[in-house]
């Protein structure tokens, strides 16, 4: 694992452009590297400026107020400290956010340099902070050192990357029910029940030769039921993270030419997709990235479905488009509103839903079938009024028209509405909390060990079950800081991003 005697230094902002960046650094050394780049002097030399309110800028290790036990998302800063800096020549100004150990973060002495975006500036004060005695952070050691400080248990800082990763609303609540430690309550209170069960247990050995009843095997076996049936509810009211952190799919599917690739490029923003007036264009489920105002998608540009063919292309075009939609969470389905005939679309329709609820207007939802926006395309073209295609097709349909550049915004709102409430559906209202597969893996095996420890009770071999009984313990103390495997450790962290 990472060593943690030195001092670390890493740009803990993204890499995109910005206006600013974030240089943090770690360690013991820290306040010593600070001295080294913000002299007092030398800033006080460079003059002041108003946007300090007239203070100079200049670096200051102040007063220790920082207290990370009255908040535990480290919202409070110990000092912020207006500063100046003078690399090669390059001059800026910029803040040192100081935090002093133990209350930061890591637990160690911490400190962020706040500075301008300019990459030639960052780069060149790194490199200064670097020679002044410090090294390039790993991936998630600066959680790695709030771990091993204290400051965060294994659960939260798995938490902690969550959060980092989430990408809708939902699993960010996920992240943060599990960073506000909802597994260990229940698990504490489990093992607890085990620790009891097991005493008894062994103390009803102890006392065998002796007229003394500790625990009657009726009662240990009703215990370990208890018990197990806990575990059971643990699990079956849970959700891994691998799978609320999935992207939700959105198909497009439709008749050949229904103008899906040309509504797939207006929601994306850009040309992707392959569009032509030739029918047949796209032969493959092309997959896109769209973000949305509060989640993200993978969109998928199905092929055009046609019911009735004898060409192999066709064929395995429609078995691919019926793949993607058999998975997604969200359907849109798209109409060439301006033609007269559509038969081939009732056929799709058909084949597609069956008949079943799946394909309900807007809004509407099915359990976890996906539900399905029936959209009309290319109503700039429409002779005719919109509810003569609804009556048709006994649905309400949300009009776009990529060429006018209408109802496109609706569509992406009406896409983001049906995720939420598919993402709502099977996590948030469901009340699960959401495991990682460490979490996951310990409690199964520990349910089996006290399932075999109540079959053991019940046969009458109560030395057999105590030993079993022990076996659930260390299981579930897999999930604790004194018995984590350092492979483990490092699968976990290695996950963080550079800086974090």
């Amino acid at each position: 694992m990472y060593n943690v005697n030195d001092t670390i230094i890493a740009v803990s902002s993204g890499t995109t452009p910005s206006i600013k960046k974030i240089i943090r650094i770690s360690g013991d050394n820290t306040y010593a590297i600070l001295k080294l780049l913000f002299n007092a002097a030398h800033c006080e030399k460079k003059g002041t400026d108003t946007a300090y309110g007239g203070q100079t800028p200049r670096f200051i290790r102040g007063a220790n107020d920082y207290d990370l036990s009255q908040s535990p998302f480290f919202q409070k800063q110990k000092k912020i400290t207006p500063a100046a800096i003078d690399i090669d020549g390059f001059y800026a100004d910029c803040f040192v956010y100081s935090f002093v150990s133990p209350h930061s973060y890591t637990g160690e002495d911490l400190a962020e340099i706040h500075i301008c975006g300019c990459d030639e500036i960052v780069e060149k004060l790194f490199a200064s902070i670097l020679s002044a005695g410090c090294r390039t952070a790993h991936a998630g050691e600066f959680t790695y050192r709030a771990y091993i400080n204290g400051k965060v248990d294994l659960s939260r800082a798995e938490a902690i990357a969550q959060m980092i990763e989430s990408s809708n609303q939902f699993q960010l609540a996920a992240a943060q029910k599990l960073f506000g430690g909802s597994i260990e309550k229940k698990v504490a209170q489990i093992r607890k029940d085990i620790l009891e069960l097991l005493s008894l247990i062994e103390a009803a050995l102890d006392f065998s030769a002796e007229d003394i009843e500790i625990i009657s095997r009726k009662k240990a076996k009703d215990a370990a039921d208890k018990i197990l049936n806990n575990l059971r509810e643990l699990l079956s009211g849970s959700i891994t993270f691998e799978q609320i952190s999935q992207a939700p799919t959105v198909v497009i599917f439709g008749a050949p030419n229904a103008g899906k690739s040309s509504l797939v490029n207006a929601l994306i923003g850009e040309n992707r997709s392959i569009v032509s007036d030739l029918s047949g264009t796209t032969r493959d489920v092309l997959e896109h990235w769209l973000k949305l105002e509060n989640c993200d998608c993978v969109l998928l540009d199905s092929a055009g479905i046609l019911t009735q063919t004898d060409d192999i292309l066709q064929i395995l075009a429609n078995e691919a488009a019926l793949r993607a939609i058999n998975d997604a969470t969200v359907l849109i389905f798209c109409v060439d509103a301006s033609k007269k005939d559509y038969v081939e679309d009732l056929g799709i329709l058909k084949q597609i839903c069956r008949g079943e609820p799946a394909c309900s207007p807007i809004g509407q939802t099915h359990r976890s079938a996906p539900t399905t926006i029936f959209t009309a395309t290319k109503c700039d073209l429409l002779n005719n009024k919109i509810s003569a295609v609804e009556d048709l097709f006994k649905q309400r349909f949300l009009q776009t028209s990529v060429k006018n550049k209408t109802g496109i915004d609706e569509l992406k709102k009406a896409i983001e509405q049906n995720i939420l409430k598919q993402t709502s559906t099977s996590t948030e209202q469901a009340g699960k909390t959401a495991l990682t597969e460490r979490h996951r893996n310990a409690v199964s095996e520990a349910a089996k060990n006290i399932e075999n420890a109540a079959a053991e009770i019940q046969n009458g071999s109560e030395e057999i079950a105590a030993y079993v009984l022990r076996s659930a313990l260390q299981n579930l103390s897999k999930l604790e800081t004194e018995h984590i495997d350092e492979a483990i450790l490092d699968n976990i962290f290695s996950r963080f991003c550079i800086g974090k």
